[in-house]
């Protein structure tokens, strides 16, 4: 049974790679390896916004994908989906990691284990506690650096998408139906909501907790998630002419892109995701909108392939900086290993992810057909 619309949206793929590689730059930038300058990691806020571009287009690609079949293939085909989508690199990423603490162990580097995984005391037992939480995906619901930083430090937004995976059904069959400017109330209600819980979490969270609270705990970003599904929603229920289309695309974009540059360089209000996110799902929409996005360089081939592959590239960034710290790479010649993650990141995605994902899910389908014809 299909499991995606008819048409595809390859400028949406593409942008993946761009915010991937802002969020690679940054760490790479933080551990040693980059010499790119304050003013960049400043301007994308170590490149937490990136990570809440990735959430307001996953809401909005789910929706695209499964508004008219949802019903049809059920709860349980669209959970088996997400879990062959982010489970096998995960584990591979975790290999990954495993390697790099076996090092700091036998070598008894405390320095590293402190300064990467933020571990002084009990490192066993912390590092086991963290592995089990990014295995069951709860890493993000755990405000304690030593629980959030080691193995694959971006791990805690794979907790996130987990919980948005758990309510897409549900929030897609009470959404889709809704019509646009309700849908805007909506967002509009739970953004200031957003708002006010992040306020309070400033105010009244002691200060060793709320930045994990605020940048990390998967409850702060579904608001993110649902302005995709709502963006989403819209796009695939108003059908307008191409002109219009294009019109309004491109004032989406250009408004867009406006809008989160200036708030980028300003920032009136950390987090700066905050501000920006819904500019992030105004620029979704717009995209979505266009025929050639951007004189047709966002459907090239390259750029797609990038795209698809940056959900690998996202998490096996860190353990291969690591693994480029302890080789002696630094800011000189960091770019080798940024440049080996981005290659590796293709391989990984033509060679593991997608025949895993395609292994699982077709043992899947077999498994309910021999269960149907029983």
């Amino acid at each position: 049974m299909p499991t995606q619309s008819t048409g595809a949206l390859p400028a949406l793929t593409s942008i993946r790679f761009f915010a991937a590689l802002v969020v690679a730059l940054s760490h790479f930038t933080q551990l040693g390896l980059l010499a790119l300058p304050a003013t960049f990691l400043a301007f994308v806020d170590g490149g937490r916004p990136a990570v809440s571009l990735f959430f307001v287009l996953s809401g909005f690609m789910l929706t695209y994908t499964y508004h008219g079949t949802i019903d049809a293939i059920g709860s349980t085909r669209f959970y088996v989906a997400r879990f062959a989508r982010i489970y096998p690199v995960m584990l591979l990423s975790l290999l990954i990691a495993a390697s790099v603490t076996i090092y700091l162990l036998r070598s008894d580097n405390g320095t590293l284990l402190l300064s990467w995984y933020s571990i002084n005391t009990h490192v066993y037992l912390s590092l086991v506690v963290s592995l089990a939480a990014q295995l069951l995906l709860l890493t993000g619901w755990f405000p304690f650096a030593s629980i959030n930083q080691p193995w694959i430090g971006p791990a805690w937004s794979i907790s996130c998408e987990a919980l948005f995976y758990a309510l897409f059904p549900w929030l897609l069959r009470k959404l889709r139906l809704k019509d646009g400017f309700t849908l805007a109330l909506i967002c509009v209600a739970l953004w200031v909501a957003q708002g006010i819980w992040i306020f309070c979490i400033n105010r009244y969270v002691p200060l060793g907790r709320k930045g994990f609270l605020i940048s990390q705990f998967p409850l702060t970003h579904l608001t993110e998630f649902v302005m995709g599904i709502s963006a989403s929603a819209y796009f695939v229920k108003v059908r307008l002419s191409v002109q219009a289309s294009q019109r309004l695309g491109i004032t989406l974009i250009c408004g867009a892109l406006i809008a989160i540059a200036l708030l980028a360089a300003w920032q009136p209000i950390r987090p700066a995701y905050y501000l920006e996110s819904p500019f992030f799902t105004a620029l979704i929409l717009g995209l979505a909108l266009l025929k050639r996005p951007v004189l047709g360089l966002l459907n090239r081939r390259p750029l797609i392939l990038l795209g698809e592959a940056s959900f690998s590239l996202y998490l096996i960034h860190i353990p291969l900086a690591h693994w480029a710290h302890i080789a002696g790479l630094h800011r000189n010649n960091g770019w080798i290993a940024l440049l080996l993650a981005m290659c590796l990141s293709i391989a990984i995605y033509l060679y593991f992810e997608e025949p895993m994902r395609r292994l699982i899910r077709y043992g899947n389908e077999s498994r309910l057909q021999r269960l149907a014809t029983r």
